[in-house]
């Protein structure tokens, strides 16, 4: 009986190591790329030729049939058809063969040609066909095909060749920005149509796009989209559009943003202090920070100027200490090419106002003024080689003359002298002196 069991299992496992396709690899002829095969079908055979590819390119197979029997197809390792040509020899006969092209781009491993007769019209016929491997030169580290496996790139990346196949759909590139900005992603695609989203550190989309129309092997079709993003790791997923295969390119360029508010400033408990008269401030609205607020104290009753810088559309609105809105405004920036300037006046009273802005992502400038606060213009007095008066205690003070400027500082008692170069009598001095609530208008005075 153990005898018996025994033949039993050497025999089924015989049936595999005969029956798999991987152990009868070897058992079909390995052809090479541009090398052309020739040979005779009779009804229902069965003809396979092995293709090692070694690098990811695009299998392609020129069939030649003297039937309407033949069916010529691409199968993976396991046999599976890839692509073929099936029904393209309709108008085949003996003395007037009929030539097709097919194929398929594929990642390195094993192939096979397959040389089928379905039988239906001819007992014996003859066919040849011509296969060629093309090198897709691609320059992506596969794998590639999830978040965690994504291929690292800098924020300004050369150009990246890559491919889809029968069997790669997806690939993922992995940023690392060290600081806000502008990334831009460019791709060309070498097919009809692809997909490419962007997702941040936690995989939620900061956009996708798929209108991809009129891209061939020969003639790629580009498309460039930027994005305002603050510090932090993105993803960018290029995967396929439907059974849509072939070669992309894709390449990124990062540019830092000059943007100097403090954050986070993104309600108004968090709001930045902007001093009025003396303080302007760049900032960012960016795909990961929607809003800026900024906290303005208004030390004596007047008008509140708030003047803008815009390169997108902008929303800004003004509210009072209670969060009740004052002002609320679209900012419409006329160019894409040049920035926009707006302003407007409130008269307020002695307080603490906030300022919101948001709106399309991208760079402002903000400055607040209220004249009411300025410093009070200094008294002063001019001879041919100083300056002197009285002003503020301990604050800077400039003279003025023609384009040039003398810089001194006031006393504990606000008294200054500034040594200035030789002048003639009733040349023109302009001084001012700077506090902590900005800079005073000039005082005029002239030589003597």
């Amino acid at each position: 009986m153990k005898k018996f069991f025994f033949t039993c299992f050497i025999a089924f496992a015989l049936y595999f190591i005969v029956a798999s396709p991987q152990a009868q690899a070897a058992d079909y002829p390995v052809i090479q790329s541009g090398q052309t095969i020739e040979g005779t079908l009779a009804e229902e055979d069965r003809v396979l030729y092995q293709v090692n590819v070694t690098k990811p390119g695009y299998v392609k197979f020129q069939g030649t049939s003297y039937s309407r029997d033949l069916y010529l197809s691409l199968l993976d390792e396991n046999h599976n058809k890839i692509v073929g040509l099936h029904d393209s020899f309709s108008n085949a006969t003996a003395t007037a063969p009929v030539t097709r092209t097919t194929g398929e781009y594929v990642e390195p491993g094993i192939y096979y040609i397959e040389a089928y007769s379905s039988g239906w019209h001819d007992e014996y016929f003859k066919y040849r066909f011509t296969m060629t491997v093309v090198d897709s030169k691609t320059t992506e580290i596969e794998p590639n095909d999830g978040s965690e496996l994504a291929m690292a790139i800098k924020p300004t990346q050369k150009p990246v060749t890559a491919q889809f196949s029968w069997s790669d759909s997806t690939d993922y590139y992995k940023v690392k920005l060290d600081q806000a900005g502008l990334l831009n992603i460019k791709m060309t695609a070498y097919m009809d149509r692809m997909y490419v989203q962007v997702f941040d550190s936690d995989l939620y989309e900061v956009e996708g796009w798929s209108d991809y129309y009129g891209g061939s092997e020969l003639s790629g079709k580009v498309r460039q989209d930027g994005y305002y993003l603050e510090k932090g790791t993105y993803y960018i997923k290029v995967s396929q559009w439907h059974s849509y295969t072939g070669k992309y390119k894709i390449e990124t360029k990062f540019s830092k943003t000059s943007n100097n508010e403090k954050e986070p400033n993104n309600g108004l408990e968090q709001a930045q202090k902007i001093k009025p008269n003396v303080q302007s401030v760049t900032g960012l609205i960016s795909w990961n920070d929607s809003s800026d607020f900024y906290k303005v104290d208004v030390s004596k009753t007047g008008v509140l100027n708030v003047h803008m810088t815009v390169y997108q559309n902008k929303d800004i609105k003004i509210y009072d200490r209670d969060g009740d809105t004052l002002l609320d405004r679209w900012i419409f920036k006329s160019s894409n090419t040049s920035s926009d300037k707006w302003s407007t006046s409130l008269n307020v009273k002695k307080g603490t106002y906030y300022i919101q802005i948001y709106g399309s992502t991208g760079l402002y400038k903000l400055n607040v003024k209220v004249p009411e606060m300025l410093p009070k213009s200094p008294k002063a007095k001019a001879t041919k080689t100083k300056v002197t008066g009285t002003t503020y205690a301990n604050s800077k003070v400039t003279a003025k003359i023609g384009s040039k400027k003398y810089t001194g500082k006031s006393n504990s008692k606000g008294a200054f002298s500034i040594k200035i170069p030789t002048q003639k009598v009733k040349t023109k001095v302009y001084v001012s002196v700077t506090t902590g609530t900005g800079t005073s208008k000039s005082t005029k005075v002239q030589v003597k």
